[in-house]
C-alpha cells in the first residue's frame, strides 16, 4: 500500500535522475545541449507571468550561441522530472550543458525543491511529494560527463516558505551554478537574470567561470544570489583552441534589411513561413514553419508582441513583422 501523500510521478522522476547519474549515456563530443523551463501558470500559487518571457529570452540566446535547446513551459511534476533526466542523458560527454529553470521554489527541512506548475501546495511538507529536489537535479547534471555543466535557477520563494539554502548546493568539480531567489512576484517581462544570460552569451569565447560571474552580476537587487564556481577550467562557448569565425563580408544595402511584409490578409504562404521561421529563431515558436497561422503561431506572436510592448492581439502587423524579421536577421 502506498503511504499517504506518496506521489508516484515524483518517485519516478527521482529514480530516473538517479539512474542517469549512475549510468550516463554515450558521449556526444562537441555537443552543446540545453533545457529551458518556464513555469508561470501554477495550480495553487500566484502566476509568474515573467517566467514565460524569461524562458523565451534565455532559449533564444542559447540557440544563437549554438546550443541545441529544448524549451518547455508550465510542466507537471512528471514532465519536468523526465525533461531534466533527458537533459542529463543528452549531456553525457557534451562540451557544454545548460539547465535554466524559472518558477517557484520551496524549502523544507533545509532542502530546496523546484516546484512544477502542477504543484498543489497547502503546507511546506508538500514539497516532498510535489517538488523536485534541487540537489538531485544538480547531481544528475554534474555526473552526466558534460565538460561544462551550468545550472541557472531564476526563482521565486513560495509564500510562507523558509529561507532557501541554494548556497549549500555546490557540487565539486567543473560545475557552474547561479541561483537567484526573490521573495515577491517580479514584474512581467524577462527578468534581469535572463537578460544577463543573453548578454553573457553574446561572447564568442566564454569560460564557465566568466559565465557564472556575469550572470550573477546581472541579478537585480532584492534577490538572494548563490553561485558555484568550477574547480577546473571549462568553456561554455568556444575555448582557447577554438578558431574564431571568419568575419563575413559587409552586407549590401539591399540585403541589410529584410523586405517588409504586407498585412496578414495579403501575405503569401512564403511570407507566413518567414514569420514563423523568425519566431522560431528567436525562441517564441517551437513548431514547423508550415505557413499556417494556427494556435501555436498566434501564441508565439502574442509573446513577441508582449516583449516589444505592443497589444497582444496574436495578429502581426506590417510594422511588427518588419521588426521581427530585422531582429531575427
Amino acid at each position: 500500500m502506498e503511504p499517504v501523500g506518496f506521489n508516484p510521478l515524483s518517485a519516478r522522476a527521482a529514480l530516473a535522475l538517479l539512474l542517469l547519474a549512475a549510468f550516463p549515456c554515450a558521449a556526444r563530443a562537441g555537443a552543446h545541449v540545453a533545457l529551458v523551463i518556464g513555469n508561470g501558470t501554477y495550480t495553487s500559487l500566484p502566476p509568474l507571468p515573467g517566467c514565460a518571457a524569461s524562458a523565451h529570452t534565455v532559449a533564444a540566446s542559447l540557440r544563437r550561441a549554438g546550443f541545441d535547446v529544448t524549451a518547455k513551459e508550465d510542466m507537471s511534476n512528471g514532465e519536468m522530472g523526465a525533461a531534466i533526466a533527458s537533459l542529463a542523458g543528452n549531456a553525457a560527454g557534451a562540451d557544454a550543458a545548460v539547465l535554466y529553470v524559472c518558477g517557484y521554489t520551496l524549502g523544507y527541512q533545509a532542502r530546496d525543491f523546484l516546484l512544477p506548475a502542477s504543484a498543489n501546495i497547502e503546507n511546506q511538507g508538500d514539497a516532498l511529494t510535489q517538488g523536485i529536489a534541487a540537489k538531485s537535479v544538480l547531481e544528475a547534471l554534474a555526473k552526466s560527463g558534460a565538460k561544462a555543466p551550468l545550472a541557472i535557477f531564476d526563482l521565486v520563494a513560495a509564500p510562507k516558505g523558509p529561507e532557501s539554502h541554494y548556497d549549500a548546493l555546490l557540487p565539486a568539480g567543473a560545475f557552474g551554478m547561479v541561483a537567484a531567489v526573490s521573495d515577491g512576484v517580479p514584474p512581467e517581462g524577462a527578468s534581469a537574470l535572463a537578460a544577463a544570460v543573453a548578454t553573457v552569451l553574446e561572447k564568442p569565447q566564454l569560460s564557465l567561470a566568466d559565465a557564472v560571474h556575469g550572470i550573477a552580476a546581472g541579478a537585480s537587487s532584492g534577490r538572494t544570489v548563490s553561485t558555484s564556481l568550477p574547480a577546473s577550467p571549462a568553456w561554455l562557448v568556444g575555448g582557447p583552441a577554438a578558431t574564431p569565425p571568419a568575419t563575413p563580408p559587409a552586407p549590401s544595402a539591399a540585403a541589410a534589411t529584410p523586405a517588409a511584409l504586407p498585412d496578414e490578409a495579403h501575405m503569401t504562404d512564403t511570407d507566413r513561413r518567414r514569420v514563423q521561421a523568425a519566431l522560431l529563431k528567436l525562441g517564441y515558436y517551437d513548431r514547423q514553419a508550415d505557413g499556417i497561422f494556427g494556435p501555436d503561431t498566434r501564441a508565439a506572436i502574442r509573446r513577441f508582441q508582449h516583449e516589444i510592448g505592443d497589444t497582444m492581439t496574436g495578429e502581426i502587423t506590417p510594422a511588427e513583422s518588419a521588426r521581427l524579421l530585422a531582429t531575427a536577421h
